[in-house]
């Protein structure tokens, strides 16, 4: 795998605060800016160079970076403390092109990873802190925290939407996956299992025999696991329907490859629809399913 994108020259020796990918497949990452204010970077296939601007100095720390329609951007922090009943810290932030702050959200505590759609929905998962309660949620019933169930949708505004129950007890969600408008998976402590949830219809789970992943790339045939307890950076490849059963069977243990020959050591994996992501440093790198199917199939 060749880097899709190396960051080196944009970052000019800063470091990476904060990575995202949007569901176009283009890489959004959030470089400090030392002393000044932070800087979102963007960039797409095609591209010769990063489009980006620079937040005001005051604005907050954050996590997670994901666009949204009009060419705003939602910044979140990880961490939300309960103030009030009426009032709660506003640990997302929406930004304009220019830098310009138009909104302020509350999206909960212990937030484990955010995932935006093309048509503005911002799904929001959240590791065992956002889901029992810390910083002032949990305790009673008008502190019950927002992400008490472990996986929430919202609108860009930051209302919550409804939408179809989460069919499993999410006590820390792992691994999210937003794959389009349509359909989300997840992955989950503590029994691990992977699930499929599509609007109006029931949702579809897996027993998954692997542990500690944190990313998961999908395809309508096949699961990747990124990660696990054992091995941060090992891929393991599933086919979702064993020998005509939904259950998933095991297809191979993946390694990915620089242009030199040696194994990609990322520190950081995404899934995002088929599409496996990942940035070893400043450089980054995606593959798609089908080729590693294809890679699997003639070995």
């Amino acid at each position: 795998m060749h880097p899709f994108v190396d960051a080196a020259d944009a970052l000019a020796g800063r470091k990476p605060k904060a990575r995202g990918v949007g569901s176009d497949n283009t890489v959004w990452w959030l470089a400090d800016a030392e002393g000044e204010g932070d800087e979102v970077l963007h960039f797409a296939d095609g591209w010769d160079t990063w489009e980006r601007f620079t937040l005001p100095r005051e604005a907050a720390d954050f996590d997670y970076v994901q666009p949204l329609p009009g060419d705003e951007v939602l910044l979140v922090n990880a961490r939300c403390r309960y103030l009030s009943e009426k009032q709660h810290e506003r640990n997302a932030h929406v930004y304009s092109p220019e830098g310009t702050l138009l909104r302020e959200l509350t999206l909960g505590d212990g937030i484990a990873d955010v995932q935006t759609t093309s048509d503005g929905q911002v799904w929001v998962s959240y590791f065992d802190e956002g889901v029992i309660g810390n910083r002032g949620w949990g305790g009673n019933g008008s502190r019950s925290p927002i992400g008490s169930d472990g996986l929430v949708r919202f609108d860009a505004l930051g209302q919550r939407l409804p939408g179809e129950q989460v069919p499993v007890d999410i006590v820390d969600c792992y691994a999210l996956n937003v794959a389009s408008e349509q359909e989300t998976w997840f992955y989950s402590y503590t029994d691990f299992p992977l699930v499929r949830m599509r609007p109006g219809q029931r949702s579809t789970v897996w027993q998954s025999p692997v542990r500690g992943a944190h990313a998961i790339a999908v395809s309508d045939t096949h699961v990747l696991f990124g990660g696990g307890y054992d091995d941060a950076c090992q891929l393991q490849l599933f086919t979702l329907y064993d020998r005509g059963h939904q259950r998933l069977g095991p297809v191979a243990r993946i390694v990915l490859t620089d242009e030199t020959g040696r194994a990609w050591q990322p520190s950081w994996l995404k899934g995002r629809g088929p599409w496996l992501h990942g940035a070893e440093g400043t450089r980054h790198f995606r593959v798609p399913m089908e080729q590693l199917l294809a890679q699997a199939a003639a070995t």
